[in-house]
């Protein structure tokens, strides 16, 4: 049933309050104060008391509203939001925290983790394989998304803003460790340190947009990845690929990284590199080679 009183509408079903909407005169939806989990054992006001009653295969459905937890899924369900439920995190440690394999996390707003660079505190920290991050959009966290090994996990399509803070106390928007066969594809990164991909083979970036942080893209002991249509701007150091082997990259912009060092591309270290068909525009350096390719050497 709906009621409506003095330009509130009051959502409910069997006497369970769905969700508490403020709008305007002319319908439009001007604020969402509380929201619910719809999930195939029932309605609940919070996330963790769904995934307590939930089973793997499960989804669960966030429907409008702000759930002020930090949440932990130990469980291989789908998180998913209808009309951007917020998943606020009280600026504690990690706001969700993945321990389950083939998980889903989609339509969500995640915000306000932790901001200790010592704890690695996340919007989103996966530690298990096959996780599906997209269409999410994280703020005010210190490291945006974290794979930790966490092998063939897609983050696709997010929107990812860091803390307004100096760089060298930010985290990375992306950090990828000891995760291999990971895609990250049509994200836009801004405010954070970098994206960094660590310790991983045959990765996939691109089409994101990474912008306004310290190195675009930050790869170190990473073998057989391709770097795609990515554009990289307005960054200390468009990208910086180092101690790894057969990197592509292909068809990418990489304009307007002016730091102290302002490379647009920096081999550092590196074997095969196959770099072809790149704009760089407006850098302080175009690329820096160091020790690129790697001298063999017989034992």
């Amino acid at each position: 049933m709906i009621y409506r009183r003095a330009g509130v509408a009051v959502f409910a079903l069997i006497g369970t309050v769905i969700f508490l909407a403020s709008f305007s005169s002319d319908g439009r939806l001007l604020a969402q104060t509380s929201g619910e989990v719809v999930a195939p054992s029932g309605i609940y006001n919070s996330i963790s008391e769904a995934l307590d009653s939930s089973t793997d295969g499960d989804t669960l459905v966030l429907r409008g509203g702000m759930f002020k937890e930090n949440v932990v899924i130990d469980k291989s369900v789908n998180l998913v939001g209808e009309s951007w439920p917020i998943i606020d995190g009280s600026n504690t440690g990690n706001v969700i925290t993945v321990n389950a394999p083939d998980v889903t996390l989609t339509g969500l707003i995640i915000q306000n983790s932790g901001d200790k660079l010592a704890s690695e505190d996340a919007g989103i920290e996966v530690n298990a394989p096959n996780a599906l991050i997209e269409k999410n959009r994280i703020k005010e966290a210190l490291f945006g998304i974290y794979l930790k090994q966490a092998p063939n996990g897609s983050i696709k399509d997010n929107i990812i803003t860091g803390m307004d803070l100096e760089v060298q106390r930010r985290g990375d928007g992306i950090r990828v460790w000891y995760s291999s066969d990971t895609v990250i594809e049509g994200n836009d990164v801004s405010m954070s340190r970098d994206v960094v991909l660590w310790y991983s083979e045959r990765l996939v970036v691109k089409d994101n947009n990474i912008h306004h942080g310290r190195y675009g893209l930050h790869f170190m002991y990473d073998d057989d990845a391709l770097v795609e249509n990515n554009r990289l701007t307005n960054n200390s150091v468009g990208a910086f690929l180092m101690y790894s082997r057969r990197l592509n990259m292909i068809g990418n912009v990489v304009g307007d990284n002016r730091g102290p060092s302002g490379y647009g591309i920096g081999l550092k270290d590196l074997d095969d590199a196959y770099v072809k068909g790149n704009l760089f525009a407006d850098n302080r350096v175009g690329a820096y080679v160091d020790n690129s390719p790697r001298e063999s050497k017989s034992t």
